[in-house]
């Protein structure tokens, strides 16, 4: 049934993210449609229309013939008023069909403060939020993203998860339901369950570990250049294009570096053919060149000299959103910049040498210190330093180094220009799963502001430097969620009963709180330190990353110990086991 919201845009902010139909949307006669699906990112239309992922699942499910793949986003406060003053349920973005009318609902999870917000979208849309209490009149509920490497949280709530790489599984999946038209919701399941990275809690929990779904290569995959094109400012503006997956240098605080190995690089040739088909298709000027690491990409230097050469009178914009720090970066990002010099960015993570070392950043303070001025020297007047506090094995030293590394860098750098500053952006250190620290304990919120403080007094004095630190309450909850098991589920459901939804834009933490007195749960559960041995909630998916490897990283992370890039040299974590190429994936063939 087709909802009409026409009447009340005019009464909500931002109307143009309700409104559907932008650049390279996709319109199709649903008398045709044997499939349909909603992808729903549970955030508000600017944050889910800037995530890549989102966009290419779009353009590259709605080639399958007979399928139909919608889109759906948490409204925000002042639509939802609406929509529960006037019984309006939870919409599709294309055709405004109530999300019921789906034959699956599927909710994309990047950040786990989300998943209240998943609760409400369901509870919008007249759907019970229990998987066990729908019925075969429901659609499906499936989940998948990088949280779903710890599926636990949300189970009760789900059908199945999708878990690891989506271009292929997600595929499969849509030409199945489109095979299946009118076949029951566990003949669907049946038909899935063997697919690689299907989680289906009621078939698989306790009978099988889930292997992760891996994309071999990137090439081959298909091209996603129609790139939607919203009409209101998103969050990142702008064509974005993955020249490469996963990362080979090994940082123990870093589960997107683990959980997507091995480093698949596309060609050279197939990234130029991309980006051109994506700005012809999309008018964008601007292109991002995405990936964990992407100064490493073999090919960088070619890429942005032949986009620069094919673009010299169009003004195009290239931007990295990820460059390691040595002088070869500032060259790039010279290359890159035509000229503007807005800001430049460093992720030194640690403010001592020794604690780079504990987390395996590989960088010496002579580095940082050489990139630093060269980005001034070539023009650069603000730099911005990401760090974390709250790391294993940090003392207060180690955090009071954070300071110290960055009043070196002001004074060199002033020296040189009087106008320039740097930022100093300090986030806190969560213990992810399937990570050398997932046994790890987190420190607790009263810890966090006493770290804190520590850099407040000292910055106070500081010129030329600005400080900007994460909230502690948020990274308290995120470390309850990412570590969770199956009673996080009730946490959830009784935290968003309570009134927790939008987390990212209210201070929902003393509703948090009260659900957790309520269940009498403990932070020394979540937060605490693991024992080595234990089974944890998260080994049900196995991403090819041994738990053997990761307890060595933890040894050495202890011992201060470095782990050399594995492009350099097999660090023995796993993958071959999995993938026999691994190793031989980028453009060196190394």
């Amino acid at each position: 049934m087709k909802v009409n919201i026409e009447k009340y845009l005019m009464s909500v902010e931002k109307p143009g993210q309700y409104l559907g139909n932008e650049i390279n949307s996709f319109h199709k006669d649903l008398k045709d449609i044997k499939g349909r699906m909603c992808l729903f990112f549970p955030d508000i239309y600017e944050v889910g229309m800037s995530n890549l992922g989102i966009k290419l699942l779009y353009s590259i499910m709605n080639e399958i013939p007979g399928f139909f793949l919608e889109r759906g986003f948490s409204p925000m406060e002042d639509m939802e008023i609406l929509m529960r003053e006037n019984n309006i349920p939870m919409f599709s973005l294309e055709t405004k069909s109530e999300l019921k009318d789906f034959d699956v609902v599927g909710f994309s999870l990047s950040y786990e403060m989300c998943y209240p917000n998943v609760l409400n979208a369901l509870n919008l849309a007249g759907i019970p939020i229990h998987a066990d209490k729908r019925t075969e009149e429901d659609p499906l509920i499936m989940a998948g993203g990088t949280c779903m490497m710890n599926p636990s949280a949300m189970e009760s709530f789900m059908d199945f998860f999708v878990i690891g790489d989506g271009e292929e599984t997600m595929t499969k999946l849509a030409e199945t339901l489109v095979k299946l038209q009118g076949k029951t919701k566990s003949e669907k399941l049946d038909a899935i369950k063997d697919f690689e990275g299907v989680y289906i809690p009621k078939l698989h929990k306790g009978v099988k570990r889930i292997k992760r779904a891996i994309v071999q290569d990137l090439d081959k995959t298909v091209s996603y250049s129609n790139q939607l094109v919203p009409y209101i400012q998103i969050v990142h503006d702008r064509a974005s294009v993955e020249i490469q997956r996963g990362c080979t240098r090994g940082c123990r605080f870093c589960q997107a570096g683990i959980v997507y190995r091995p480093v698949r690089e596309r060609s050279l040739e197939k990234n130029i053919e991309l980006i051109d088909d994506m700005l012809y298709n999309t008018g964008h000027s601007e292109i991002s060149l995405s990936s964990l690491s992407s100064s490493d990409y073999n090919g960088i230097s070619d890429l942005i000299a032949g986009l620069q050469k094919k673009y010299e009178n169009k003004n195009l914009g290239i931007s990295l959103p990820s460059l390691r720090m040595n002088t070869h970066s500032v060259d790039v990002a010279v290359d890159i910049s035509g000229g503007k010099r807005t800001g430049f960015t460093f992720a030194p993570e640690a403010g001592t040498q020794k604690m780079r070392d504990v987390i395996n950043k590989g960088v010496t303070e002579d580095e940082i210190m050489e990139t630093a001025i060269a980005a001034v020297n070539a023009g650069w007047d603000n730099l911005k330093f990401y760090f974390m506090i709250g790391l294993p094995f940090e003392t207060d030293e180690d955090v009071m180094g954070i300071f110290e590394l960055v009043k070196n860098v002001t004074w060199a750098c002033r020296k040189i220009r009087k106008r320039v500053n740097i930022t100093a952006s300090v986030s806190n250190f969560v213990p992810k799963p399937h990570t050398p620290y997932q046994w790890c304990e987190q420190m607790n919120v009263e810890e966090t502001f006493r770290k804190q403080d520590m850099l407040r007094d000292a910055f106070k004095g500081l010129k030329g430097t600005t400080l900007r630190m994460h909230p502690p309450k948020k990274s308290y909850l995120e470390g309850f969620l990412s570590r969770a098991d199956n009673l996080t589920g009730k946490l959830i459901e009784l935290a968003y009963e309570k009134g927790a939804k939008l987390d990212d834009y209210r201070d929902n933490f003393e509703i948090w709180k009260e659900a957790m007195s309520d269940l009498g749960i403990t932070e020394e559960k979540y937060l605490g330190k693991r024992e080595l041995d234990e089974e944890l909630p998260w080994d049900i998916v196995e991403i090819g990353v041994s738990k053997e490897f990761l307890l060595r990283e933890l040894k050495k992370s202890e011992e201060q110990a470095l782990t050399v890039d594995c492009r350099e040299q097999c660090a023995g974590c796993g993958m071959k086991k999995y993938i026999k190429e691994c190793g031989s994936l980028t453009l060196d063939k190394k």
